[in-house]
């Protein structure tokens, strides 16, 4: 198949580089690998050019210049971009954001949106009335596609649909990696203060005499070192800066256990490799990350509670032997999300809606030869 795959978000780039960026390189590099012909288009960012990686192809559309440019550009640009090339594909896989919908639908029939979180009220709560125009995109878009991918039966729920899930993914050298208790705790992730709950975390650590560290990139990395000099508390909380894979690796080899105190989420892609190398995780209580606690490798907080956290942080410290019992199963359940085996189902269900669409197509066909 030649596949056409719009997502803002890239693992390059500086303002956001999430879980979708992750999902898209490591899904579509396993696609190419079995001979499908992969076309993937991002919006730009400072000092990013085209490129071809493992058979994958890069194109960025859009300003560079910054973040809010970007985002907006990036839509009218792929839009331009899907009128004069959209029929070159067999199939168009869309990732959603209310931020830059582009409306994939009206150039080809083979089209599928893929789904990861929605936000609803936090929108709003964000960014109060300039958030309404994005509130409603997410309310109403995604319901006009017929053929939607999720990331997880809770996105399912939130959207009230009842789209394909195909989760994400870890690598399989997570799972052989050696590992050994830390003498740090340790966030890893997108940057994104209020999304990640990354204020909860430091007012936690305010009342704690922990060393953590915070690792990661994004638009608000300045914010969030300003915030942790404001609370004193620099001497033991420690922004580290992007990793690169090796580095990421080494990072979760060696901490304690992990912190993901988000607002919202998808499904996580940080904690299901910290499950892959036996660390234990810390999750706020939303449904997005309740398979953390159910499957027996984390623990949860109340959301949006610093005090709840500090206790589940002091209470986790103080019990190695648990400790120890969630790294156990977080291998256990990591073993059926590896890449390799999520892309084989990916890759069925593109199959079948092309196919699908073929066959429909075929059916008219016949249909007016019949008269």
């Amino acid at each position: 198949m030649k596949i056409l795959h719009l997502i803002y978000d890239h693992i390059n780039n500086p303002w956001v580089g999430g879980g979708g960026a992750v999902r898209c390189f490591e899904i579509n590099r396993r696609l190419a690998k079995k001979g499908h012909e992969i076309t993937v288009i991002s919006g730009n960012y400072p000092k990013a050019k085209d490129y071809e990686e493992e058979g994958v192809n890069f194109k960025f559309l859009g300003i560079s210049r910054n973040y809010i440019l970007s985002v907006f550009s990036y839509a009218l640009k792929a839009i331009h971009f899907l009128k004069k090339h959209a029929k070159d594909y067999d199939i168009v896989i869309e990732d959603f954001a209310p931020w830059n919908p582009v409306f994939s639908r009206f150039f080809h029939k083979n089209v599928v949106l893929q789904l990861h979180h929605k936000e609803g009220i936090n929108i709003l709560k964000k960014y109060f009335i300039a958030g309404i125009p994005f509130y409603l995109i997410e309310k109403f878009y995604p319901k006009k596609f017929t053929h939607k991918i999720s990331v997880s039966e809770e996105t399912n729920r939130k959207f009230g649909f009842d789209a394909k899930v195909i989760p994400n993914g870890i690598s399989e050298k997570l799972l052989k990696l050696e590992t050994k208790g830390g003498d740090y705790l340790g966030f890893v992730g997108r940057i994104d203060i209020y999304n990640k709950g990354l204020d909860i975390l430091i007012k936690a650590i305010k009342k704690l005499n922990v060393k953590v560290l915070i690792a990661g990139r994004g638009k608000e990395v300045k914010k969030l070192q300003v915030m942790i000099k404001r609370m004193n508390i620099s001497e033991r909380v420690y922004y580290i800066g992007y990793l690169s894979e090796a580095e990421k690796l080494k990072f979760l080899s060696n901490v304690k256990f992990i912190l993901l105190p988000s607002r919202f989420e998808g499904q996580g892609i940080v904690a299901l490799e910290a499950a892959a190398i036996g660390k234990p995780i810390i999750v706020s209580d939303i449904p997005e990350l309740r398979f953390v606690k159910e499957n027996g490798f984390g623990i949860s907080f109340r959301s949006e509670d610093e005090w709840s956290l500090k206790e589940t942080i002091e209470y986790l410290l103080k019990n190695e032997l648990l400790l120890e019992e969630m790294g156990k199963r977080g291998k256990t359940y990591a073993l059926h999300f590896t890449w390799d085996r999520i892309v084989q189902e990916y890759e069925k269900f593109l199959e079948r809606v092309t196919q699908e669409n073929l066959m429909k197509t075929s059916d008219k066909i016949n249909h007016i030869n019949s008269f």
